[in-house]
């Protein structure tokens, strides 16, 4: 190893891997945009959001504390956090293209009928 390499610390059992991490991260930002765009100010939603999330971690397989303690390990490495927000981010920007692709399609064929 070069000087300054260190290798990255071992992940604990009870820590969701990257991958895990980003389909769960995805989930929660859009359960979080629609209410932000429904209500406006976090403190009107903030218990229907916690509530409704608890669904996002039973089809994820996992609990907040599981997913807390995941997101408190990953920042740690910032750099790493960093990896996983910006393919959560990806992942939606590519999930409202196909949907905005997917609904000038239907304009397009409303127009033409």
């Amino acid at each position: 190893m070069a000087c300054g390499d260190e290798a990255p610390d071992p992940i604990p059992a009870d820590v969701m891997e990257k991958e895990d991490m980003i389909p769960l991260i995805v989930d929660l930002q859009i359960l979080e945009s629609h209410f932000q765009r429904q209500f406006g100010r976090v403190d009107l939603f903030k218990s229907a959001l916690d509530s409704s999330s608890e669904s996002i971690f039973v089809d994820h397989g996992v609990d907040r504390v599981i997913y807390e303690k995941s997101l408190n390990f990953y920042a740690e490495n910032p750099d790493t956090l960093y990896v996983i927000y910006e393919a959560a981010l990806d992942t939606i920007n590519f999930r409202l293209d196909r949907m905005n692709s997917i609904d000038n399609e239907r304009s397009v064929i409303q127009i033409d009928q």
